[in-house]
């Protein structure tokens, strides 16, 4: 049977795990879980990393650091998501009312292509974030099996009150750190495919619209009021995602400037010391997903970018000559705001696209340049 919806379960699921789904039970007792959980971790990360910062190598406060920006950027999106709730529970009821509403119109099964590509992309991402935190432990366990001496610390490391060394609170610690770092990597990867998702439903909806007036042919006022209502209902859909991701894309580009410099300038390391294969397994997927988060955001701007082109030269190429001067009159306005585009922007600077994501990673191999002359 054909999907109707361009939803993925993934993404579903994870926005239920996270408690942001509508209609999820307890949606407080959520809310206290993550704002409990993040603000201990954090704290205690952040405490370490002042209080070795002159003991540790530049290394070790590199990977510490790194790790503890991952969290600090989870605890933004989330703040970010729970203020503007009401705006993701809109985006969520339009694409599935546009999906229902649609269906009967789409000719090219636009739908049923893209939700099967969402489905299948959203995973991907979703288990891609999961499966880096399996990497990052099996680095941790293989550099302590390399250590002479055995330490007993912990892959994340925290300045904890309380004595932590001895059994069974050492390993009641340590899962649960595992356990919280692997719910974070789940909850972060459920962000990007969210974004994915929207933005893919958003050039499904672009392109049904775009079939009414190139597979049938102009025949009436009414048809050419049609599209022209479905862009402005397609704008109004990218404005709000655009009200909902523009912040956290700030501060993704800065987290992930920040992390790819560092996790370049560790795995740079990693292939030139003894014993670098510990820090190769924990860094190079992190790399990876961290590489591949900024890719999605610049990604997603770049797309929306391009489906506003097709809209104006769809709307060029019609048959507008066979109207009515005055009801041709009217495609003026869709090729107008077209032009203007569909616009995603980190922070309300300046718009994301691929230019800004090949500008993030000049600027963070010029930072890896420097750590790796200061090492």
């Amino acid at each position: 049977m054909k999907s109707t919806s361009t939803i993925s379960p993934s993404v579903k699921y994870g926005l239920h795990f996270i408690g942001l789904w509508p209609g999820t039970p307890f949606p407080a007792l959520h809310k206290f879980y993550w704002i409990t959980s993040m603000a201990t971790i954090q704290i205690y990360q952040y405490r370490y990393i002042i209080q070795h910062f002159q003991s540790d190598s530049l290394m070790q406060t590199i990977d510490n650091f790194c790790i503890a920006l991952v969290f600090t950027l989870m605890s933004i999106k989330l703040i970010i998501t729970w203020v503007n709730h009401g705006v993701l529970c809109d985006i969520l009821s339009t694409m599935e009312d546009e999906c229902r509403k649609y269906a009967a119109i789409d000719m090219d099964n636009s739908i049923f292509k893209t939700a099967h590509l969402s489905q299948w992309l959203t995973t991907t991402i979703i288990f891609s974030y999961v499966i880096s935190v399996f990497f990052y432990v099996i680095g941790f366990f293989v550099s302590e099996y390399n250590n002479d001496t055995l330490s007993r610390s912990f892959h994340l490391k925290m300045d904890l009150p309380v004595a932590t060394k001895e059994t069974p609170v050492y390993e009641l610690v340590l899962t649960a750190q595992f356990l919280h770092q692997t719910s974070t990597a789940f909850s972060f990867g459920t962000f990007s495919a969210l974004l994915l998702m929207v933005v893919l439903h958003v050039g499904c909806q672009v392109d049904i619209m775009c079939q009414t007036i190139t597979e049938d042919r102009l025949k009436n006022k009414e048809q050419l009021k049609f599209f022209i209502n479905r862009h402005q209902d397609i704008i109004l859909l990218t404005e709000r995602i655009e009200k909902l991701f523009t912040y956290a894309a700030l501060s993704q580009l800065l987290s992930n400037t920040l992390n790819t410099c560092c996790l370049g300038f560790l795995i740079v390391i990693a292939f030139n010391i003894d014993n670098g294969l510990p820090i190769l397994i924990k860094s190079i997927l992190f790399y990876v997903v961290v590489w591949l988060d900024a890719y999605l955001y610049c990604f997603a701007g770049e797309y929306l970018s391009t489906k506003s082109k097709l809209i104006c030269e769809t709307a060029y190429k019609c048959l507008w000559y066979d109207l009515h001067p005055n009801e041709s009159q009217l495609l003026v306005l869709p090729i107008l705001r077209s032009q203007k585009g569909l616009k995603l922007t980190f922070g309300k600077f300046s718009s994301l696209s691929l230019e800004s994501f090949m500008s993030m990673m000049k600027a963070s191999a010029s930072y890896m340049s420097v750590l790796l002359a200061m090492s």
